[in-house]
């Protein structure tokens, strides 16, 4: 997992509670490490999202129901759990550059169920608005009422991906990265009591109705990205020291090849189409043009968006768009306990723009996401990312949120296993077992072939060897 490919989403990680830290010193100047093949490093996170929720969002949302509109709270359930591991490892060291493999798995598992009665919904019906003379209408005063809204949701997330990253001997600047990636998705929702509101401009109406939809969206898409720097991005800057800061400029030049289906089944025809006519209206007000977005299920290898002549996805496939990357960027020197239960010295890379204590409003909460660049860890003079931090800044210290801690790169792989097991929402496919016992390692079935030949030709040799020999006949009278 690299910086630029962080995808922790912040909405979560904002509302996680704050972990221990340790500071320390400033640490020497981190000077360009020597990375040998084998040397690697872990790091991942499991959330406990249920807890995350009665810590935070229950609370919120009994203690003063009413601020929410909200008369009774019939059912308020909730449940859910996220894992996030990845496992960096050096495979080749040139005289120019290294080569950085890593692996990575996340996953989110949730339930949800909510019965509410609210206030201040708007009441069924169809009401006038006010031509302005214009060509647009003043909207209509809707009256209020009271109703149940209900909405159960239940989903599984499993995205998987495999990188190589060829990184400059010279200051680990990068040179590209290729990401092989999947990602399987199953979310039912069903819903009853929910708002549906239509907008006749011509005639200035709108018209209010209420439906309880339900639907079933799968995903399993198999993603190929490959990504070229020019100039290498420079995003350590060696020597790195404390309160430096330095841009990271360059231009990536991205490739893809985009496989899979998108799969929404349960919604009516007309919702169906309102769906693809809005997307289009949405690519037509950027400029763009799609293709293969018209109905369910989407073939992403099927997808095809130009501008103008230009063609930016052509059958599933992007080639060759330029994409710019300017990060303004600060070391901070830090210290934390790394997975080998030392304290070591650390550097949080992170964007120039996050202070503490904050430039603007002292009532502001300044959110940084840190790279932790251990200068001497896994061993001395080999320095590696060991994880990531969310940075917050409450007053005029700067405190360590929730990241991805770094954990012994075999901890970190066992948790790999068990994410894609435990959050995967497909079955795996049927296998014969019969075959599966000749043809799948470590190949039994092959195996006992090879011992039942050798022990059936043993007993014939030892047969042969202790059989009496046979007294020749008389010969024949005369």
């Amino acid at each position: 997992m690299r910086p630029f490919r962080a995808y922790l989403p912040l909405g979560i990680v904002l509302a996680l509670c704050l972990t221990g830290f340790t500071a320390a010193a400033a640490p020497t100047p981190a000077n360009v490490p020597t990375w040998q093949v084998g040397q690697s490093v872990g790091y991942g996170t499991n959330v406990n999202l249920t807890t995350l929720f009665d810590t935070y969002v229950r609370p919120l949302i009994t203690t003063n129901p009413a601020s929410l509109n909200i008369t009774s709270i019939n059912t308020l359930d909730f449940t859910g759990s996220f894992d996030s591991w990845t496992v960096d490892t050096v495979t080749q060291a040139t005289s120019a550059y290294y080569v950085l493999n890593s692996q990575s798995a996340t996953g989110l598992k949730f339930h949800l169920n909510v019965n509410l009665t609210m206030t201040g919904l708007p009441a069924a019906g169809t009401y006038t608005g006010t031509p302005s003379g214009y060509g647009f209408c003043y909207p209509p005063t809707i009256p209020t009422t009271s109703r149940t809204v209900a909405v159960r949701a239940d989903g599984d997330i499993l995205t998987e991906s495999t990188s190589s990253v060829y990184q400059q001997v010279s200051n680990l600047a990068y040179m590209n990265d290729t990401t092989d990636a999947t990602v399987q998705a199953s979310i039912a929702v069903s819903t009853y009591g929910i708002p549906m509101t239509s907008t006749n401009s011509t005639s200035c109406v709108e018209t209010v109705s209420y439906d309880s939809p339900s639907f079933t969206l799968t995903a399993d898409t198999h993603d190929e990205i490959r990504m070229l720097f020019e100039p290498a991005w420079d995003y350590f800057n060696f020597p790195i020291s404390d309160n430096k800061t330095w841009w990271a400029n360059t231009t990536a030049t991205v490739g893809a090849t985009l496989s899979g289906t998108v799969n929404v089944q349960g919604l009516s025809s007309q919702d169906q189409a309102a769906f693809f006519d809005n997307l289009t209206k949405a690519f037509q007000s950027l400029g763009l043009a799609a293709q293969g977005l018209s109905s369910f299920p989407i073939d992403l290898s099927k997808v095809t968006i130009s501008e103008g002549p230009l063609s930016l996805v052509n059958n599933g496939d992007i080639t060759d768009v330029p994409l710019s990357l300017n990060e303004n960027l600060r070391a901070t020197a830090s210290a934390q306990t790394l997975s080998d239960h030392a304290i070591h010295p650390v550097y949080l890379i992170t964007s120039a723009a996050y202070q503490c204590p904050s430039a603007g409003s002292l009532t502001s909460l300044p959110v940084g996401y840190a790279a932790v660049y251990a200068p001497d860890f896994p061993t001395s003079g080999a320095g590696m990312i060991a994880g990531y931090q969310l940075l917050l800044c409450l007053g005029s210290t700067s405190l360590p949120g929730y990241g991805l801690t770094n954990t012994a790169p075999a901890d970190a792989r066992k948790n790999i296993g068990q994410t894609e097991t435990t959050y995967a929402p497909f079955p795996p496919a049927a296998s014969n077992a019969l075959a599966d016992f000749f043809t799948q390692s470590p190949y039994w079935g092959i195996l006992l072939i090879v011992a039942v030949v050798v022990v059936v030709v043993a007993l014939l040799v030892l047969r042969r060897r202790h059989r009496p020999g046979r007294v020749p006949p008389p010969p024949p009278s005369p």
